[in-house]
C-alpha cells in the first residue's frame, strides 16, 4: 500500500516485570531496577532479601535521580560461594568477600563497605573518564590542527611556485628586452661600419678610373712616335698630379657581444634561492557563540563561581555582597551573604575558598550550610587572586599593605602555594636572576601542565598575563592583541581561566572582547563580543559541561543590571 508507511502504530503498554499481566505501571525498585504494578510491589517488599530496597514512583522526577545516583551494591553474589552476596570489600586482597570469605582468609584483612570502595572506584573511574574525554578532545583539536596546516601550506607552495613562475617571466621579458637592445646597437654598429666601407669603395673606383685616363693618354703618346707631342705634353703628366694612393683606413674598433663567463650558479644572485622559513602554524579555529544569558541585580559580577548544573556564586565587593544563586530558564537569588570577596574558587568537595577584600585572611564557605569560617591567614601581607589546582593545591596571590605601582626592597608581590592542611609549601617571588615575577598580581589560575598563570598589572593601564613554571621561571608573558589594543584602547585585563586541554581566555573588559591563547601563549583568536551583546566582560568560569560562564559590568555605576552569559565554546 502507497500509504501504509504513514499509519501510526499505537504504542503497546509495558506490563509489570514481576507479574507480567498488569500494564499499570506506578513503581520501581531502585535497587532491582524493576519495574512494578501497584500488587507486587507489595508482594516484592515483604520479600526477605527486598525488604531495604527503595520503592519509588516511576513518574517523579526525584525517582529518575534517584535512579541516577544509586549503586546497587547489595546484591552481588559470591564467586566462590555462589549462594553468598558479598558484603565486603578486601582491601588487602582487592576482592569483594562475602561473610564465609572473611571467615575462611580475610579476618585479619583489610575490610571497607562495597559503597565506599564502590564509590571511590566510581569517582577514579570518572577521573579517567575525564582524562579520556580531555585526550580525545586533544586529539580533535590536533586533527583540526592538521587539516589547517595541510591547507595552509597547500597554499604557502602554491604561492612559492607563483612567486618562481613571476620571477621566471619577469627575468625572461627583462633579458628580451636587454637582448632586443643589444642587437638593435649591433645593427647600429653594423650601419656605420658598411658606410665607412662603402666610402672607401667609391674612393678607390674614382682614384682607378682616374689613373686609368693619364695612363691611356700616356700611352697614346708614346704610340705617336712624335716628338713634338712629347714636349708639348709632358708638362700635363707631372708627378704632382699622381692621385695619392694612401687611402683612409677602416674603422678601428667596433662593438662586440661576450657572453657571462661567470658559473651559471650565480644565477641565484639575479633570480633568487630556495631559503629556509617558518613554515606556517595550523591553529584550531575558536568558535565562542552566547547560548544564553541571564540579568542580575548587580552594578558588576566582580567573580563568577559555578558550583553545579545548577547553583551558582556571584559576587560584588562595591556592595560587600555574594549572592547563592540557582540557575534554570532564569536565575533566582536563593541565599546572599553580606561580605567583601576578592576571589573565589570551589575545592574538591564543593566548598568555597574566599580571599577577602583589604583583608590577611582567607576563609572558608561551606556551601551546604553557607557557613564562612577562618581558614588561613597571612599577615602582615593582604589576598588577591585565589585558586585550587586539580592536584588540590591552594595557589594564593599576595601584595603588602599600602603597596604601589613603584616598588621597592620592602615590596612583597608573590604567589604562595599550600596544602590544603593550610601549610606553605612553596613561593614564587624572583625569578634566577633575581629579577621580580610580577608587579601586581590580581588573579591566578593553573593549567594542564601544572603551569601557573597569572594576571599582572605593571600599572594602571598596562595588563600582561604571565606564566611561570613549578620552577618559577616564565615560560610567556601575554600583553594584548595589535589589532585591538591600539589606538589608545588598552589591555584590560579582569579574569583568567584554563579549559580541560589547556587553552587560556582571558576577559579584556573595557574593549568588549575575549583573547584565547594556547597553552604555549599563541594567539588563537582575539574576539569582540559586542555583537553577541557581552559588553564590559569581566568574570570568567568554566562549568562541568566545558561551557564558559562570563559575568559583566552593567556599563553605568548607577545601573544594576549587569549580565551574566553562558558560551558554548569550540576549538
Amino acid at each position: 500500500m502507497p500509504f501504509s508507511q504513514s499509519i501510526k502504530r499505537a504504542q503497546v503498554p509495558k506490563p509489570c516485570e514481576l507479574c507480567e499481566t498488569d500494564t499499570n505501571i506506578k513503581w520501581r525498585c531502585v535497587q532491582c531496577n524493576t519495574l512494578m504494578c501497584e500488587k507486587c510491589k507489595k508482594i516484592h517488599l515483604k520479600v526477605q532479601t527486598s525488604i531495604k530496597h527503595d520503592i519509588v514512583d516511576v513518574k517523579s522526577s526525584e525517582a529518575k535521580q534517584e535512579m541516577e545516583h544509586t549503586i546497587i551494591t547489595d546484591n552481588i553474589p559470591c564467586q566462590i560461594h555462589k549462594r553468598k552476596l558479598n558484603c565486603m570489600f578486601c582491601r588487602t586482597c582487592d576482592n569483594l568477600v562475602c561473610p564465609e570469605c572473611i571467615t575462611d582468609s580475610h579476618k585479619k584483612h583489610d575490610l571497607d563497605s562495597i559503597d565506599k570502595v564502590c564509590n571511590e572506584k566510581r569517582r577514579e573511574l570518572k577521573e579517567l573518564e575525564s582524562r579520556f574525554s580531555n585526550t580525545f578532545t586533544l586529539c580533535k583539536i590536533e586533527d583540526s590542527k592538521v587539516i589547517d596546516f595541510k591547507t595552509k601550506y597547500e597554499q604557502f607552495f602554491s604561492e612559492s611556485v607563483q612567486k618562481i613562475n613571476q620571477q621566471e617571466k619577469l627575468i625572461i621579458d627583462e633579458v628580451r628586452k636587454y637582448a632586443k637592445a643589444l642587437r638593435e646597437q649591433l645593427e647600429s654598429e653594423k650601419q656605420r661600419i658598411e658606410k665607412s666601407i662603402t666610402e672607401k669603395e667609391k674612393n678607390i673606383a674614382e682614384v682607378k678610373e682616374n689613373l686609368l685616363n693619364k695612363q691611356s693618354n700616356i700611352q697614346e703618346i708614346l704610340d705617336s712616335n712624335q716628338a713634338a707631342k712629347v714636349f708639348s705634353t709632358y708638362p700635363e703628366f707631372s708627378e704632382k698630379e699622381i692621385p695619392n694612393a694612401s687611402f683612409k683606413a677602416f674603422p678601428g674598433e667596433t662593438k662586440d657581444f661576450f657572453p657571462t663567463k661567470e658559473n651559471l650558479k650565480t644565477i641565484s644572485n639575479l633570480f633568487g634561492s630556495l631559503q629556509k622559513t617558518k613554515l606556517p602554524k595550523g591553529l584550531p579555529k575558536v568558535n565562542l557563540d552566547v547560548i544564553n544569558s541571564y540579568t542580575t541585580d548587580l552594578i558588576t559580577v566582580n567573580r563568577v563561581l559555578i558550583q553545579d548544573d545548577t547553583t551558582a556564586w556571584i559576587s560584588n565587593f562595591s556592595k560587600s555582597t555574594l549572592c547563592k544563586i540557582n540557575i534554570d530558564d532564569t536565575i533566582k537569588t536563593v541565599k546572599e551573604i553580606s561580605v567583601q570577596v576578592y576571589d573565589m574558587s570551589l575545592t574538591d568537595n564543593n566548598d568555597v575558598l574566599l580571599s577577602l577584600f583589604g583583608s590577611s585572611d582567607v576563609s572558608l564557605l561551606t556551601t551546604k550550610t553557607g557557613e564562612i569560617k577562618p581558614f588561613l591567614s597571612v599577615p602582615p601581607l593582604l589576598t588577591r587572586g585565589i585558586h585550587v589546582t586539580k592536584h588540590n593545591e591552594i595557589i594564593l596571590c599576595v601584595v603588602e599593605k599600602g603597596g604601589t605601582y613603584n616598588l621597592t626592597d620592602k615590596s612583597c608581590r608573590k604567589v604562595i602555594i599550600f596544602g590544603m592542611n593550610g601549610k606553605q609549601k612553596q613561593s614564587y617571588e624572583y625569578d634566577k636572576h633575581k629579577q621580580r615575577l610580577f608587579t601586581a598580581p590580581i588573579r591566578i589560575t593553573s593549567n594542564v601542565n601544572n603551569d601557573i598563570l597569572v594576571i599582572d598589572s605593571t600599572s594602571i593601564d598596562d595588563w600582561r598575563v604571565v606564566v611561570i613554571d613549578r620552577e618559577g621561571q616564565v615560560k610567556w608573558t601575554y600583553q594584548g592583541h595589535p589589532q585591538v589594543n591600539s589606538g589608545g584602547k588598552l589591555f584590560n585585563l579582569r579574569d583568567i581561566v584554563t579549559t580541560s586541554v589547556g587553552h587560556v581566555i582571558v576577559t579584556d573588559c573595557n574593549n568588549h572582547a575575549l583573547h584565547v591563547l594556547s597553552r604555549d601563549g599563541d594567539l588563537l583568536t582575539c574576539k569582540v563580543m559586542k555583537d553577541q551583546g557581552i559588553i564590559y566582560p569581566y568574570s570568567l568560569d568554566i562549568d562541568t559541561k566545558g561551557q564558559l560562564w562570563v559575568g559583566c559590568h552593567s556599563g553605568g555605576e548607577q545601573r544594576t543590571d549587569a549580565k551574566l552569559h553562558v558560551m558554548k565554546m569550540s576549538f
